[in-house]
């Protein structure tokens, strides 16, 4: 599959096509045969019927029977051939589809955040891939059943042209009824497919956060938000069942019409003598087995609607862009890192701390000093938009809340293993992490640390970034969640840990500012003043925004 974006929903489900059309191509030949040697057999019936039976003639009869025996055989061997065929290509295809969706994530990034819901992440790698990824199937399943048709059509049509017209005006009348319901249903299951992605976001928060939200009494209000969302949900598929209720009634009733009009015109013909009695079996055998490809077409037909709706939604997806740009070509930078926005210089190999009011705009800055956001930041000579994308996340790391823990062993989450991973771990303090499981590197941390505390997992995300020894490390409130006494000695060991290398705390606390050979203090987004905590405490709005938990 091609890794540019689609644009459109049918470039996207084109595209599996065009890299797989020799077996795609392959597979159609396979079925078009499987479709002559079924849709022949009712023809040959009728042979029997007028050469060998009705003139009782023997030769004819072992004749006909033998051709009818070696149809019978090949249309299995050719059926598989050609399903086989489809069926590697839609595996090829769904795996194609994830594997992009997973790229386009990755290189995306940021980008995504706020634009894909996490309920609608999943939907996308499961549902729509797996219905996306029917398209080669599909095209298959109607080669196979228009070649029956146009086959079975002409077969008829040497037995009785009215009888043929009867048998071409039937499938154009399906067509023109089954339409215009096939697209008041693709219509609705989008509509289903939004409310799916969204109800899938609110149980996978209430699944991530539901030891949290029992300890503050807010599972219930959730669990009744979800059975609000899901009851609408279900109102929203129940017009989809709807549609597809009228749809499936016609698959049912149309080809049962269409057959008693073949037959009916059939007989009266054979009456007036204007075809055989073997003539009037073809008609009636090669109808009856429309009723069966009749149905099959319109199943086919909703499950194309369907692929629609999820290319769709994946050409949605795909069509997000990271929110930065992802250009530069220089290398080695040094010196301090400055933020004109906010005015905030970290200066190289010492532990600044960032004092701010409110934590957006610490998190804001240390976002554009991490190039997560597009800025005129620089770094020492160069503007950070100039240098390597890779150069810069190999050596500046931005730790926050929202990083996630995916599951692994504790030796993976930390990247290191032995003593380096233990010396991360004792630095963070989050030996109690440790001890949860089992007191071994080997231990499970569940996906999105679920089989941890709120402030556990912050210090394992505290001891992954210590882990990594980055040359820069940037650390918005990275002990909101500890007590005091642990919060001084995280403190006190990350200083000792990180000396020499340049740091970034953005926190009020004053067992961070202890430990700071560099304050800069923030107000409304932009540094007020910077120096020594003494020299700064001498104002007495520093003061009261430093000193609070000294006194708590």
């Amino acid at each position: 599959m091609p890794t540019a974006p689609p644009g459109t929903p049918l470039r996207l489900i084109t595209g599996p096509i065009r890299s797989q059309i020799f077996r795609i191509a392959l597979g159609a030949l396979f079925f078009v045969g499987a479709a002559a040697a079924s849709i022949a057999q009712p023809w040959l019936i009728g042979k029997l019927v007028d050469d060998a039976i009705v003139p009782r003639q023997a030769g004819s009869f072992a004749l006909w029977i033998g051709v009818m025996l070696v149809l019978a055989a090949v249309h299995p061997a050719l059926w598989i051939s050609g399903y086989r065929q489809f069926y590697l290509a839609d595996a090829t295809a769904r795996t194609g589809f994830v594997v992009t969706m997973a790229e386009h994530l990755n290189d995306a990034g940021p980008g995504v955040r706020g634009k894909v819901s996490t309920g609608e992440m999943i939907n996308l790698t499961t549902d729509d891939a797996f219905h996306a990824g029917r398209t080669c199937g599909s095209i298959g399943h109607i080669t196979n059943h228009l070649s029956m048709f146009g086959i079975g059509a002409v077969l008829v049509w040497t037995v009785s042209p009215l009888l043929g017209a009867v048998v071409v005006g039937g499938g154009i009348v399906t067509g023109f009824i089954a339409g215009p319901m096939l697209g008041r249903l693709q219509q609705r299951q989008l509509d289903y497919r939004v409310g799916l992605g969204g109800l899938t976001m609110r149980a996978a928060d209430i699944v991530g956060g539901l030891r949290v939200l029992r300890g503050i009494g807010g599972d219930v209000l959730f669990a009744e938000r979800y059975r609000e969302q899901s009851a609408e949900l279900r109102r929203i598929g129940y017009r989809v069942a709807g549609s597809n209720s009228w749809i499936y009634g016609l698959r049912q009733a149309l080809p049962v019409t269409f057959l008693a009009g073949v037959t009916w015109v059939g007989a009266l013909q054979a009456l007036a003598g204007d075809i055989s009695v073997g003539g009037l079996a073809t008609a009636f055998a090669v109808s009856t087995m429309f009723v069966v490809v009749s149905g099959n077409l319109i199943n086919s037909s909703i499950m194309l609607v369907q692929t629609w709706v999820a290319a769709k939604r994946i050409v949605a997806f795909l069509a997000t862009r990271d929110d930065i740009d992802t250009g530069g070509d220089r290398r080695g930078a040094t010196g301090e890192l400055h933020d004109p926005d906010s005015g905030l210089a970290v200066e190289p190999g010492r532990l600044t701390v960032l004092v701010s009011a409110e934590s957006a705009p610490a998190q804001a800055a240390c976002e554009r000093l991490a190039r997560y956001r597009d800025s005129d930041a620089r770094w020492g000579e160069f503007e950070l938009s100039g240098l390597e994308l890779d150069e810069v996340r190999r050596r500046v790391m931005l730790l926050s809340d929202e990083d996630y823990l995916f599951s692994g062993t504790l030796a993976r989450t930390l990247r290191v293993d032995g003593d380096e991973a233990l010396a991360a771990i004792e630095t963070a303090c989050a030996g109690d992490v440790y001890s949860s499981l089992g007191s071994s590197l080997d231990g499970e941390v569940a996906e999105g640390g679920r089989n941890l505390s709120g402030g556990q997992r912050q210090r394992l995300r505290l001891a992954r970034a210590v882990a990594a020894r980055p040359e820069t490390l940037l650390a918005v409130e990275p002990t909101s969640a500890v007590d005091a006494h642990t919060e001084s000695l995280i403190a006190a060991r990350v200083a000792v840990a990180r000396e020499g290398r340049t740091t970034l705390v953005a926190t009020t606390s004053p067992l961070w500012l202890a430990h700071a050979e560099r304050v800069a203090w923030m107000v409304d987004g932009k540094v007020h003043a910077s120096g020594a905590h003494a020299e700064l405490a001498a104002d007495a709005d520093y003061r009261r925004l430093t000193s609070h938990q000294e006194f708590a």
